[in-house]
């Protein structure tokens, strides 16, 4: 039977993995992807989506925090823009005093 290796960084199992999947996964990699790559962010990306799935509570303040994003990036954007329009304003009376 195969051992399985631990280290300080990671752990090594030896699995089985049925043919049509492995197919799907070289079909689905990017190029110069590992296997071991592909399969690390597979595994990612399923505990993050059962760990909201599994909470309703993390449905909704996972929004809240989203809509709360969204305003602080607006603000800041408007912020942004207003002091775009004053340099514009201002080059504008700069030029107009020197014709």
């Amino acid at each position: 039977m195969a051992t399985n290796t631990v280290n300080d960084k990671s752990k090594q199992i030896s699995i089985r993995i049925p043919h049509d999947v492995m197919d799907g996964m070289e079909v689905a990699k990017m190029a110069g992807e590992s296997n071991a790559g592909f399969i690390v962010t597979a595994m990612q990306g399923e505990i993050a989506r059962r760990q909201l799935d599994g909470s309703p509570e993390s449905h909704l303040l996972s929004a809240r925090d989203a809509l709360a994003r969204v305003e602080e990036i607006g603000t800041k954007a408007g912020e942004e823009i207003r002091q775009l329009v004053d340099v514009a304003r201002s080059e504008l009376q700069r030029r107009k005093t020197e014709e």
